[in-house]
C-alpha cells in the first residue's frame, strides 16, 4: 500500500488544517496509508480513523534558537524521521512554517510544498520598499527548484510574479465532501420566516479588510433586488452594523451569527455573493455550487476565476466595481445559470485522491 507523509503546522484550527484533514480521509478512501505530523501540540481537530498522526514541536528557548528555530526544527524532525520503519512514496509539506522546516530536512529534495494561499498576498503585500525585496529573495530562496502544489492556477501565476522559478508545479484543489453537504443540507433552517423566502447570502467571517463587508453591502444596494440579504459568521458585528445604517438598509439585512450547519442556508438562497479582496481557494462558492445555489464573487486573488467557468462566469466581476457586482446580483438572480456535474467534478474526494496518487507514479 502506498504511504503518504502530510506535515502541517497544526491540527487546531482554520481551514488549511481542515481541508488537510480532508484529503487525508479522501487518500485513506483510495486505499492509501496516510502519515500526518504537526510540527505544533495544538492538535484539537478530529483526526480520521485509520490515519498515523504525530506532533513533532519545537519551542524555541532563547533568542539564539529563535533565530535558528527553522534549522533546529530540522532536526528535532529529521530524528523523529531516523525512527520511522517505513520510508514514504509521497511526502507533502502545508503551509508556511513547515515549508521551511521541511526544506532544511533529508526529505527536501522528495517533498511537494503546498502553497495553501495565494503568495503574493500572504508574503509580500505588507511589504514596501527594500522590506518587500528583501522578502521576495527570501521567498525566492525557499522555493527556487522545488516541487509545488497550488490549490489554484492563480496561485501558480502569484508566484510567478515574485519571479521564483520551481522545478515542477502541479494545481491540486482542496477537497469537496459532496456527499456530506448533500446530506447536511437537507436540514432546515432555524428561522421560520427564511424557510419560504428567497434571500441573498454571505457565509464567511465578518471581517472588512479581507472579505470586504463594505464591497458586499455596497453591491447588494446597487443591485436593487427586493431580496434580504443573510449574513452568517462572526466577527466585526458593530462595524457591520455602522455600514447596514450608514447605507439605510437596517429593513433588509439580517446577521445570523456563526452555524455550525451553513448548507441549509445555502441550499434555500437564490445567489451566495463573495466580495472579498483575496482567498486562497474560496471552499464557500464551491460548497454553495454543491448546493446547487449559484455565485456572484469578485475576480480576486485566488480561485473565483478557476471555479467560475463557462456559464457560471456570469457571476465574476471586476475587483473594485462595485455597480458590476450589483449588476451581476440582479443577472444571476434573475436569471440562474445551470450548475453542472463538470463544474465540481475537479474537487470530488475521489479525484483528488488520483491527482495525489499519480504524483507519486
Amino acid at each position: 500500500m502506498p504511504h503518504v507523509l502530510l506535515v502541517i503546522d497544526q491540527l487546531a484550527s482554520g481551514g488549511a488544517p481542515r481541508s488537510v484533514l480532508k484529503l487525508t480521509r479522501a487518500l485513506l478512501d483510495s486505499h492509501i496509508r496516510v502519515s500526518l505530523i504537526s510540527l505544533s501540540d495544538r492538535v484539537g481537530l478530529p483526526i480520521p480513523e485509520g490515519a498515523e498522526w504525530h506532533v513533532v514541536p519545537f519551542t524555541s528557548a532563547n533568542r539564539w534558537e529563535k533565530l535558528r528555530r527553522y534549522q533546529l526544527h530540522a532536526r528535532r524532525f529529521d530524528d523523529f524521521l531516523a525512527r520511522q520503519e517505513t520510508p514514504f512514496d509521497l511526502v507533502v509539506a502545508n503551509l508556511h512554517q513547515a515549508h521551511q522546516v521541511v526544506s532544511r530536512s533529508t526529505l527536501a529534495k522528495q517533498a511537494w510544498y503546498c502553497i495553501r494561499s495565494d503568495p503574493w498576498q500572504e508574503l509580500l503585500s505588507n511589504k514596501r520598499g527594500w522590506r518587500r525585496g528583501i522578502k521576495r529573495h527570501k521567498v525566492r530562496r525557499l522555493y527556487d527548484s522545488k516541487r509545488i502544489i497550488a490549490l489554484s492556477r492563480t496561485n501558480l501565476e502569484s508566484l510567478e510574479r515574485i519571479g521564483s522559478q520551481p522545478q515542477a508545479t502541479r494545481v491540486i484543489p482542496n477537497v469537496l465532501q459532496v456527499e456530506n453537504i448533500h446530506r447536511l443540507m437537507q436540514a432546515r433552517i432555524a428561522e421560520p420566516e427564511l424557510q419560504d423566502t428567497d434571500f441573498c447570502l454571505f457565509v464567511g467571517r465578518l471581517n472588512f479588510r479581507q472579505k470586504r463587508l463594505d464591497r458586499l453591502l455596497e453591491g447588494y444596494l446597487a443591485s436593487g433586488v427586493d431580496l434580504p440579504l443573510v449574513l452568517i459568521g462572526d466577527g466585526e458585528d458593530e462595524r457591520l452594523q455602522q455600514e447596514v445604517i450608514r447605507l439605510g438598509l437596517q429593513d433588509r439585512v439580517r446577521a445570523l451569527g456563526g452555524r455550525n450547519n451553513p448548507y441549509p442556508y445555502m441550499r434555500r438562497a437564490s445567489v451566495l455573493l463573495l466580495s472579498s479582496d483575496y482567498e486562497g481557494l474560496p471552499n464557500v462558492l464551491l460548497e454553495s455550487l454543491a448546493c446547487d445555489t449559484p455565485v456572484v464573487s469578485t475576480d480576486c486573488l485566488s480561485g473565483p476565476r478557476d471555479i467560475l467557468v463557462g456559464e457560471l462566469a456570469r457571476g465574476l466581476v471586476p475587483l473594485e466595481d462595485t455597480q458590476a457586482f450589483g449588476r451581476a446580483i440582479r443577472d444571476i438572480t434573475d436569471h440562474p445559470p445551470t450548475i453542472r456535474h463538470e463544474h465540481i467534478a475537479p474537487y470530488l474526494p475521489q479525484t483528488v485522491a488520483a491527482a495525489y496518487r499519480e504524483l507519486m507514479e
